[in-house]
């Protein structure tokens, strides 16, 4: 995307190791990350306009509506929507390459691996997908990475987040306190609430270009939203390869990717759909 490098001091560096989380403003050019915001948004307006959803090709405010209509028509076509923006190259890119990868380096992981594919965040009251989870509750990353000690996850947003508007909320100096205990819930599990201190959380205003950086130990969650709107962010994650427990523990990686040998698609494809995906002409 051609940002500028990251500049990173050593004041930086000795924030994260207290606080356990850092925020770099800036880091990023706000023009990329509206690109890859409206890539995001692309992948969407294709099933908006395969459903006939008034709206598919609005901006702002109505874009955000179109959405909610989707998401009432056809919430599978939505979801679908929503994993595959994850998988988009603009966004791999984003965490192989330049300015996140040079940050993550500075902050002390000389030799990263990413620990999980990106994760998109698309956050509405309009979207809460019932039975599932909505927002975040106070959680540690480390729990469903079980990666390097020092391990750290890094966060951008795609929009302007403040306070009441679904903003990440951390406590500083949580990740000092190791793995706690946690219960299930629908996101996964949750740190248990005897163990929080709800006054102690602060919440991360960040702009677009914004980097915000902090350690899988860190408690963190989503915070609560009074105005209507879409938040829109991206998280990567990554391991250090020279983290002495994690190569004594042979590189552990508890995500389990496995393709489905069954058709999806009953007598999908016939030779006919091939033959028009690659633009033969009917004779």
């Amino acid at each position: 995307m051609n940002d500028s490098p990251a500049n990173v001091d050593g004041k930086l560096v000795e924030a994260l190791r207290r606080d356990g989380f850092v925020i770099q403003r800036g880091a990023l050019r706000a023009s990329s990350m509206r690109t890859l915001l409206a890539e995001f948004r692309e992948v969407f307006r294709r099933q908006m306009r395969r459903h006939g959803i008034p709206g598919a090709e609005a901006e702002g405010e109505a874009f955000d509506a179109a959405l909610a209509d989707l998401f009432r028509a056809d919430m599978k076509s939505y979801l679908a929507a929503a994993k595959l923006t994850q998988y988009l190259p603009s966004v791999h890119a984003l965490g192989a390459e330049g300015p996140v990868l040079d940050l993550v380096r500075e902050l002390g992981i000389a030799h990263p691996a990413i620990a999980v594919r990106p994760v998109v965040h698309v956050i509405s009251d309009d979207l809460k997908v019932p039975g599932g989870y909505h927002r975040t509750p106070h959680h540690q990353d480390w729990r469903s990475v079980q990666g390097s000690l020092d391990g750290l996850v890094v966060w951008l947003p795609l929009v302007d987040i403040e306070y009441g508007f679904n903003a990440i909320e951390v406590i500083p100096g949580s990740h000092r306190r190791g793995l706690l205990a946690t219960t299930p819930h629908p996101f996964g599990t949750a740190v248990l609430d005897d163990l929080i201190d709800e006054s102690e959380y602060v919440p991360v205003e960040v702009r677009p270009g914004d980097v915000v950086a902090f350690s899988m130990f860190t408690v963190h969650r989503t915070g609560p939203a009074d105005r209507p709107g879409v938040r829109w962010a991206v998280s990567l994650r990554y391991n250090n390869i020279d983290e002495a427990s994690f190569i004594d523990h042979d590189y552990p990686n508890p995500f389990l990717y496995k393709s489905q040998d069954d058709l999806l698609f009953e007598d999908f494809p016939a030779p006919a759909d091939i033959a028009q995906a690659l633009g033969d002409e009917e004779e």
